[in-house]
């Protein structure tokens, strides 16, 4: 039962920047989560939050065939793509004289900046390269979109009571759940096929 895809696909994304997280990136391990901007508050020590903002069918992936697994079939699973609102939040704590919360806009844009360039380079993730567990057969795609501004100012404002932060969208595809319809069957083995000879005579009385 994979009902749980939209979920490993988010932890996925927060375990791909954990793992991804060191010397060479201004990110911390520690402050990646997936939340709704709306849970944020200004004192908080989180670094990005990944919110899963549009879910839709994977026009793209088609038409899966069922799974057959010995003598059970599947009904065909359902193939979604998952927007995310990728958010970049940061505080300046390096002096007594700076009010606590204060937010640092160039850091912000050092932790975005970091954030899609390892979504763009890590584009693919074949299930069994995953940094957490994939139940699917099929990579995921990760791309950055191009969400019209007017759209994601919409988006934000479904958030009254969170200040406007620097962000970006990608869509994750495919997404699959399984279905639980199963169906038990026999696999046909052998066939007897008879086939019948016309005699040469049979063949002159009919001339």
């Amino acid at each position: 039962m994979t009902y749980s895809a939209i979920a490993d696909v988010s932890n996925v994304l927060v375990e791909l920047i954990k793992t991804n997280a060191g010397a060479r990136s201004p990110l911390d391990p520690n402050g990646i989560e997936v939340a709704s901007p709306a849970d944020i508050d200004s004192l908080s020590s989180v670094d990005v939050v990944l919110y899963p903002y549009q879910i839709e069918t994977d026009a793209a992936m088609g038409s899966i065939s069922r799974t057959t697994d010995g003598q059970s079939r599947q009904d065909r699973p359902l193939a979604l793509s998952v927007r995310y609102l990728v958010t970049a939040y940061a505080v300046d704590d390096g002096g007594e004289d700076d009010d606590e919360g204060q937010t640092d806009p160039v850091e912000r844009q050092l932790l975005l900046g970091a954030v899609l360039q390892l979504f763009h380079d890590n584009s693919r993730i074949d299930p069994g390269d995953a940094p957490a567990p994939l139940l699917q057969e099929q990579p995921l795609s990760i791309s950055i979109t191009d969400e019209p501004l007017e759209e994601l100012l919409s988006l934000w404002s479904q958030f009254p009571d969170a200040t406007h932060q620097p962000s970006a969208t990608i869509e994750v595809s495919p997404v699959v759940i399984q279905s639980l319809n199963e169906e038990e069957f026999v696999r046909v083995e052998e066939r007897e096929t008879s086939v019948g000879w016309r005699s040469e005579e049979s063949d002159d009385d009919s001339a």
